[in-house]
């Protein structure tokens, strides 16, 4: 993984530890600092791809499932398309989503300190 998706994986892996495991793109981005990065970056929404697509590798739950919109409560369909290919429909998306989030912090064990 990049040195950007590979801190972007410690920060949700404590995000997802906390009492609320959730935060929004906005937020995660304030947070990879010391590397500016625009919550619609490319950059960051491509190590968050990165993430998804390592956890999928090791049979672990889509630690990005825990970033959201401020706006929606939701992740963008960026999300969608890299962790729930097959959904189609927003409801499919969702309970999809749903599941997935359900999955990461039932399985927060499972997750090594560093993919």
């Amino acid at each position: 993984m990049t040195p950007l998706a590979d801190k972007i994986y410690k920060l949700l892996l404590r995000q997802a530890r906390k009492a609320v495991p959730a935060l929004t793109y906005a937020e995660l981005a304030a947070r990879v600092q010391p590397e500016p990065v625009h919550p619609r970056s490319p950059r960051l929404h491509a190590a968050l791809g990165e993430v998804s697509q390592a956890c999928r590798h090791r049979q672990l739950p889509c630690l990005p499932a825990i970033v959201w919109r401020a706006d929606t409560h939701r992740p963008s369909a960026g999300y969608y398309k890299v962790a729930h290919p097959r959904a189609h429909t927003d409801a499919a998306r969702l309970a999809a989503w749903e599941r997935e989030h359900d999955r990461v912090v039932r399985e927060l064990a499972r997750f090594p300190p560093k993919l």
